[in-house]
């Protein structure tokens, strides 16, 4: 089998799954004690988290070890248990804290069925229709090791949570008397639950408690990831024209034969896709800021945005989001066209065809703006958005 290793998931089975995540360090540490891993191939996905007894390197230094062993002794088909009993049995337990040195929760996908095994971190939750779903729960005895083992159906809809102990033990001592715990965890994400919400909506709503009941402050590390099962959306965006003028038609028959979702990034492109269509470019009043120009509309495109200088304001969103996880869903409230073009290729687009034209913008060049610096743009935008887990196809690239 080659593996493939990343840090987030596209798919389970032939469902399209959304993957969001926030891991947290606990205060004044410069690293985090919780670690997960994804191997995946064509036919099933590996995840595994792992949280480190204490914090800091040492942590992360167990945390690793334990979600990477587990992570590639299960996605070179050693039986499940198998692995799972001959990592539990090198982990001591700690004898002064009698708590195990690591704890770690296994996710492993085949087809779209889950099989889950949790040793010691909170069990994790399934959410279907917006309401939790109490699964079956096998125990596991290895050593003084106790295993849950379970198997879930993962459905287009459903959303299933996983976490450190760093969010059930949140507020202990502060707001609360023994840790948040998994209870009101469950009733809290039924409660901010809402059709449609991304997998990062939730594990940065969840993580964002977790800091409130702690007063602000991250007394233990602390991780949430969330898995959406998805409804198939294509996403198909056009930045600039062609720079051979007589591609133009080509160019749009193919743009427009694409089932989805259209947007429509740069003036001169928009002007070119509205004579095409034989409609007006319409200013949408007051949707400009400072930094963001204004957006427009054309009947028969879903977003138009300006060119350049809203895919700058993209990249600066993602390099925000991708240093604090916690900003995205700050970043998908606002109303700003760069924004709106952050909330539907990051949020809702499961797969997304990119047509990339570079014509020369003789007002750029006025500007000694080279027509390099939108390619680049483009170029980082689709490596963010790969990076996130869209599966990303360049439809047409003129140069």
């Amino acid at each position: 089998m080659e593996e493939k290793r990343y840090k987030t998931i596209q798919k389970i089975g032939e469902i399209p799954t959304g993957f969001g995540r926030v891991s947290l360090n606990k205060k004044k540490e410069k690293i985090c004690g919780d670690y997960y891993t994804v191997i995946t191939d064509q036919d099933s996905t590996v995840l595994v988290l792992s949280d480190g007894l204490g914090s800091g390197v040492k942590a992360n230094i167990l945390a690793t070890l334990t979600a990477q062993m587990l992570s590639i002794m299960i996605a070179r088909n050693m039986d499940i248990q198998t692995a799972v009993k001959a990592v539990a049995d090198t982990l001591p337990i700690c004898s002064v804290r009698n708590l195990a040195y690591a704890t770690f929760t296994v996710l492993v996908a085949k087809g779209d069925e889950i099989c889950l095994l949790q040793y010691d971190n909170p069990d994790a939750v399934l959410l279907r229709n917006g309401k939790n779903v109490e699964y079956q729960r096998e125990i596991l005895i290895f050593g003084e090791k106790e295993i849950h083992q379970s198997y879930l159906r993962f459905q287009t809809g459903d959303m299933l949570i996983l976490m450190s102990d760093g969010v059930t033990n949140a507020g202990m001592g502060k707001t609360t008397y023994g840790g948040w715990g998994r209870e009101e965890v469950v009733k809290f994400c039924e409660q901010r639950y809402r059709k449609g919400m991304s997998a990062q909506e939730m594990s940065s709503i969840i993580a964002n408690a977790g800091q409130d009941l702690n007063l602000d402050e991250t007394d233990d590390d602390l991780t949430v990831l969330t898995l959406t099962g998805m409804q198939k959306n294509v996403v198909n965006i056009m930045v600039g024209p062609p720079a051979d003028r007589e591609d133009d038609r080509s160019y749009f028959e193919t743009f427009f034969q694409k089932e989805g979702m259209r947007l429509v990034c740069g003036g001169t492109t928009a002007k070119l896709v509205a004579d095409y269509l034989k409609e007006k470019v319409i200013g949408i009043a007051d949707s400009g800021t400072k930094e963001v120009p204004a957006m427009s509309k054309i009947k028969g495109i879903d977003l138009v945005t300006e060119g350049l200088l809203t895919l700058q304001k993209v990249i600066d969103y993602y390099e925000e989001f991708k240093e604090d996880r916690l900003c995205y869903n700050r970043i998908i409230k606002k109303k700003d066209g760069a924004a709106e073009l952050f909330r539907v290729l990051f949020a809702e687009a499961t797969e997304i065809n990119f047509f990339f034209g570079n014509a020369l913008n003789e007002n750029y060049t006025a500007l000694h703006i080279e027509r390099e610096k939108k390619k680049k743009l483009a170029l980082q935008l689709i490596d963010a958005l790969e990076a996130e887990g869209k599966k990303v196809k360049i439809c047409f690239w003129c140069v």
